[in-house]
Protein backbone atom coordinates (compact mmCIF):
# COMPACT_ATOMS: atom_id res chain seq x y z
CA UNK A 1 0.00 0.00 0.00
CA UNK A 2 0.99 3.28 -0.98
CA UNK A 3 -0.37 6.34 0.83
CA UNK A 4 0.89 9.66 -1.48
CA UNK A 5 0.37 12.81 0.91
CA UNK A 6 2.92 15.08 -0.70
CA UNK A 7 5.64 17.02 1.18
CA UNK A 8 5.59 19.76 3.38
CA UNK A 9 7.00 22.45 1.31
CA UNK A 10 4.74 25.29 -0.29
CA UNK A 11 2.70 25.24 2.49
CA UNK A 12 0.19 27.95 0.51
CA UNK A 13 -0.36 25.37 -2.22
CA UNK A 14 -1.71 22.96 0.61
CA UNK A 15 1.28 20.87 0.87
CA UNK A 16 1.86 21.56 4.42
CA UNK A 17 2.51 18.24 5.95
CA UNK A 18 -0.34 18.00 8.03
CA UNK A 19 -0.84 14.45 7.60
CA UNK A 20 1.77 14.16 9.56
CA UNK A 21 0.32 14.36 12.95
CA UNK A 22 -3.02 12.19 12.56
CA UNK A 23 -0.17 9.20 11.29
CA UNK A 24 1.50 9.07 14.09
CA UNK A 25 -1.38 9.49 16.44
CA UNK A 26 -2.08 6.15 15.52
CA UNK A 27 1.52 4.45 15.69
CA UNK A 28 2.41 4.94 11.63
CA UNK A 29 6.47 5.34 11.58
CA UNK A 30 6.59 9.22 10.10
CA UNK A 31 10.32 10.02 9.39
CA UNK A 32 10.83 13.96 9.91
CA UNK A 33 10.10 16.14 7.02
CA UNK A 34 12.80 18.29 6.56
CA UNK A 35 13.72 20.98 3.46
CA UNK A 36 15.76 19.61 -0.03
CA UNK A 37 16.46 21.30 -2.60
CA UNK A 38 17.00 24.22 -0.85
CA UNK A 39 19.44 26.98 -0.12
CA UNK A 40 21.62 27.05 3.36
CA UNK A 41 22.00 30.00 5.92
CA UNK A 42 25.23 31.50 5.91
CA UNK A 43 25.75 34.66 8.38
CA UNK A 44 27.34 36.77 5.42
CA UNK A 45 28.58 40.49 6.81
CA UNK A 46 25.71 43.41 5.95
CA UNK A 47 28.31 45.11 3.52
CA UNK A 48 28.18 41.37 1.65
CA UNK A 49 24.63 40.95 1.54
CA UNK A 50 24.11 44.84 0.49
CA UNK A 51 26.49 44.31 -2.21
CA UNK A 52 26.28 40.56 -3.36
CA UNK A 53 22.93 39.54 -2.66
CA UNK A 54 21.67 37.92 -5.82
CA UNK A 55 25.04 37.52 -7.36
CA UNK A 56 26.00 34.06 -9.27
CA UNK A 57 28.83 32.49 -8.69
CA UNK A 58 30.09 30.82 -11.78
CA UNK A 59 31.83 28.25 -12.47
CA UNK A 60 32.87 27.30 -9.27
CA UNK A 61 33.90 23.31 -8.13
CA UNK A 62 32.07 22.88 -4.59
CA UNK A 63 33.95 20.36 -2.33
CA UNK A 64 32.43 18.95 0.82
CA UNK A 65 32.06 15.31 2.80
CA UNK A 66 29.20 12.82 2.80
CA UNK A 67 27.52 11.36 6.34
CA UNK A 68 30.37 8.71 5.84
CA UNK A 69 33.40 11.06 5.31
CA UNK A 70 34.26 10.43 2.04
CA UNK A 71 35.45 13.20 -0.26
CA UNK A 72 33.02 14.78 -3.12
CA UNK A 73 33.28 17.44 -5.91
CA UNK A 74 30.66 18.69 -8.46
CA UNK A 75 31.57 21.94 -10.89
CA UNK A 76 28.43 23.94 -11.19
CA UNK A 77 26.78 27.12 -10.44
CA UNK A 78 25.01 28.25 -7.40
CA UNK A 79 23.76 31.94 -6.41
CA UNK A 80 24.72 34.17 -3.05
CA UNK A 81 21.28 35.12 -0.93
CA UNK A 82 20.93 37.50 1.41
CA UNK A 83 20.37 34.55 3.73
CA UNK A 84 23.22 32.53 2.09
CA UNK A 85 24.00 30.67 -0.91
CA UNK A 86 21.38 28.58 -3.30
CA UNK A 87 20.92 27.89 -6.43
CA UNK A 88 21.52 24.24 -9.26
CA UNK A 89 24.91 23.42 -7.90
CA UNK A 90 23.86 23.62 -3.60
CA UNK A 91 20.59 21.64 -4.73
CA UNK A 92 22.50 18.63 -5.92
CA UNK A 93 24.87 18.30 -2.77
CA UNK A 94 21.75 19.46 0.09
CA UNK A 95 21.23 16.26 1.09
CA UNK A 96 24.86 15.53 2.42
CA UNK A 97 24.65 18.83 3.87
CA UNK A 98 21.95 18.79 5.49
CA UNK A 99 22.89 15.06 7.20
CA UNK A 100 26.33 17.12 8.21
CA UNK A 101 24.27 19.88 10.36
CA UNK A 102 21.97 17.90 11.63
CA UNK A 103 25.03 15.21 13.00
CA UNK A 104 27.54 18.60 13.78
CA UNK A 105 25.40 21.47 13.80
CA UNK A 106 26.71 22.94 11.04
CA UNK A 107 28.21 21.48 7.24
CA UNK A 108 31.46 22.79 5.63
CA UNK A 109 31.76 23.48 1.96
CA UNK A 110 34.54 24.87 0.26
CA UNK A 111 34.40 26.55 -3.39
CA UNK A 112 36.92 26.26 -6.09
CA UNK A 113 36.44 29.78 -7.22
CA UNK A 114 38.96 29.54 -10.11
CA UNK A 115 38.33 26.27 -11.65
CA UNK A 116 40.73 25.30 -14.48
CA UNK A 117 43.68 27.38 -12.93
CA UNK A 118 46.23 25.27 -10.94
CA UNK A 119 47.58 26.57 -7.14
CA UNK A 120 51.12 27.11 -8.98
CA UNK A 121 49.88 29.26 -11.42
CA UNK A 122 47.19 31.44 -9.46
CA UNK A 123 50.84 31.61 -7.01
CA UNK A 124 52.67 32.79 -9.82
CA UNK A 125 50.18 35.32 -11.18
CA UNK A 126 49.52 36.66 -7.93
CA UNK A 127 53.01 37.68 -7.50
CA UNK A 128 53.25 39.77 -10.66
CA UNK A 129 54.43 43.25 -9.61
CA UNK A 130 51.25 45.75 -8.84
CA UNK A 131 52.82 48.42 -10.49
CA UNK A 132 51.01 50.90 -8.17
CA UNK A 133 47.05 49.29 -8.29
CA UNK A 134 44.95 48.36 -5.64
CA UNK A 135 44.86 44.94 -4.38
CA UNK A 136 41.28 44.57 -5.95
CA UNK A 137 42.50 45.59 -9.57
CA UNK A 138 45.53 43.54 -9.17
CA UNK A 139 43.00 40.03 -8.46
CA UNK A 140 40.98 41.14 -11.62
CA UNK A 141 43.79 41.63 -13.89
CA UNK A 142 46.11 38.87 -13.12
CA UNK A 143 43.64 36.13 -11.46
CA UNK A 144 40.33 37.38 -12.91
CA UNK A 145 38.48 37.70 -9.50
CA UNK A 146 36.43 40.36 -9.34
CA UNK A 147 32.60 41.19 -8.49
CA UNK A 148 31.02 38.47 -5.84
CA UNK A 149 34.10 36.29 -6.45
CA UNK A 150 36.65 38.97 -4.85
CA UNK A 151 33.75 40.22 -2.21
CA UNK A 152 33.68 36.27 -0.82
CA UNK A 153 37.88 36.19 -0.35
CA UNK A 154 37.47 39.63 1.32
CA UNK A 155 34.54 38.10 3.57
CA UNK A 156 36.94 35.06 4.53
CA UNK A 157 39.88 36.83 5.16
CA UNK A 158 39.22 40.59 5.59
CA UNK A 159 40.09 43.71 3.98
CA UNK A 160 43.86 43.21 4.65
CA UNK A 161 43.91 39.86 2.13
CA UNK A 162 46.48 40.90 -0.36
CA UNK A 163 49.45 41.54 2.22
CA UNK A 164 49.00 37.36 2.90
CA UNK A 165 49.53 36.28 -1.28
CA UNK A 166 49.55 32.52 -0.29
CA UNK A 167 46.59 32.81 2.02
CA UNK A 168 44.98 34.09 -1.05
CA UNK A 169 45.54 31.38 -3.52
CA UNK A 170 44.69 29.03 -1.02
CA UNK A 171 41.54 30.26 -0.24
CA UNK A 172 40.64 31.07 -3.56
CA UNK A 173 41.28 27.11 -4.44
CA UNK A 174 39.12 26.46 -1.53
CA UNK A 175 36.86 28.72 -0.14
CA UNK A 176 35.50 27.80 3.19
CA UNK A 177 31.90 28.45 3.93
CA UNK A 178 29.98 27.35 7.53
CA UNK A 179 26.55 26.22 6.58
CA UNK A 180 24.27 27.14 9.34
CA UNK A 181 21.16 25.61 8.40
CA UNK A 182 18.97 24.74 5.69
CA UNK A 183 16.35 27.50 4.66
CA UNK A 184 12.89 27.16 6.14
CA UNK A 185 11.05 23.75 4.58
CA UNK A 186 7.92 26.51 3.48
CA UNK A 187 11.20 28.26 1.47
CA UNK A 188 12.36 24.66 -0.08
CA UNK A 189 11.37 23.13 -4.10
CA UNK A 190 10.86 19.72 -2.03
CA UNK A 191 11.02 18.17 1.16
CA UNK A 192 12.98 14.63 2.41
CA UNK A 193 10.99 12.21 4.79
CA UNK A 194 7.73 11.09 5.26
Amino acid sequence: VILATGGASWPELGSDGAWVAPLRAINVEVAELEPANCGFDIPWSAHFIQRQAGAPLKPVIAHWRDAQGQAHQLQGECVVSQAGIEGSLIYAIGADLRQSINRDGHALLELDLVPGRELERLHADLASPRRGRSFSEHLRRHAGIGGVKAGLLYEVLGRTAGDDLDAVARTLKRLPLRLASPRPIAEAISSAGG
